[in-house]
């Protein structure tokens, strides 16, 4: 009884722990995921390639993996023009005040439909859902905004997206997730409806929020289509309208600044460019909420 006990040798496998090598498998998925990220990265690479590109090196080879002279005329150009900068003030409005408008009816929606029932919840919810699958059609939605009086306007491409119906859901479904017991105890507490949803779900819905607002802020940033249906005047195109008008319609509206050395498709992927830098600067900030947010959102209906 008073004899010690021996201690039994570690085999090596357990000296070292779990084995840490790359198995075959691992190797093939981190091949693929190269493949798979260079896919994605190639295009703008190509794209930036080509828009530091002079004319006559482009002349001799349209496809190019690297320039061996560069020049930003193509990027002063656009940096000149006042039609770019016009559109970006005017997309600027949508993505800080339509993101804000939209954000807000959308959350006190979800929010309501996701507490207990209330006389025409049920309704209400299904009329909502319903538009997810149906719609008015193109013609009829024209005569409504013209009838309205919001042709020519910068309210068209804000006031029509008030409510999106997926983002919302995600709202309820978050806001459904809390624990109710929160609410019982702030009531307990004296706090009314208001107070309960500011003070309490408000601050806890972080991620939530972050997500659908950076749905808002891309859909914001990227809007083209109202504006192209209802918008004739050319002070209140957006950013993408503009840059459609070089790519599509008016491919020499950008005048350049040295002409003969750089040629239109560079003036073409220097305003693509200059398009999709912030949102693509702005995202990575917002990606740990955006990845919680929908997670959290999508699990309970």
């Amino acid at each position: 009884m008073g004899a010690k006990l021996e201690k039994l040798p570690l085999n090596k496998k357990d000296k070292r722990g779990p084995s840490s090598k790359f198995g075959k498998f691992d190797v093939v998925l981190l091949v693929i995921l190269l493949i798979y990220a260079l896919a994605i990265i190639f295009p703008f690479y190509y794209l930036f390639i080509i828009s530091i590109t002079p004319q006559d090196i482009y002349a001799e080879s349209p496809f190019l993996l690297w320039t061996p002279r560069i020049t930003f005329d193509a990027y002063q150009s656009v940096f000149e023009n006042s039609q770019i900068w016009n559109g970006l003030k005017i997309t600027l409005i949508l993505l800080f005040g339509g993101t804000a408008y939209q954000l807000f009816f959308t959350v006190i929606t979800g929010y309501a439909l996701s507490r207990n029932k209330w006389f025409g919840k049920n309704f209400v919810m299904n009329m909502i859902i319903v538009t997810m699958f149906f719609g008015g059609g193109l013609i009829p939605y024209y005569i409504l905004i013209k009838s309205l009086g919001m042709t020519n306007t910068i309210a068209v491409m804000i006031i029509p997206g008030a409510i999106d119906t997926f983002n919302m859901l995600l709202m309820r479904n978050y806001f459904a997730s809390l624990p109710k017991e929160l609410e019982e105890s702030a009531r307990i507490d004296g706090a009314n409806d208001i107070q309960i949803f500011a003070k309490i779900f408000l601050p806890l819905s972080l991620p939530m929020l972050a997500t659908v607002g950076l749905f808002f802020a891309v859909g914001n940033w990227n809007s083209w289509y109202n504006g192209m249906l209802f918008n004739q005047d050319p002070s209140i195109r957006t950013l993408q309208q503009v840059l459609q008008s070089i790519i599509v319609k008016e491919s020499s509206m950008i005048p350049s600044v040295n002409p003969g050395a750089i040629n239109n498709e560079s003036i073409k992927m220097a305003a693509i460019f200059f398009t999709i830098i912030p949102m693509m600067c702005f995202y990575p900030f917002l990606q740990r909420y955006f990845v919680k947010g929908i997670v959290v959102g999508a699990i309970k209906g």
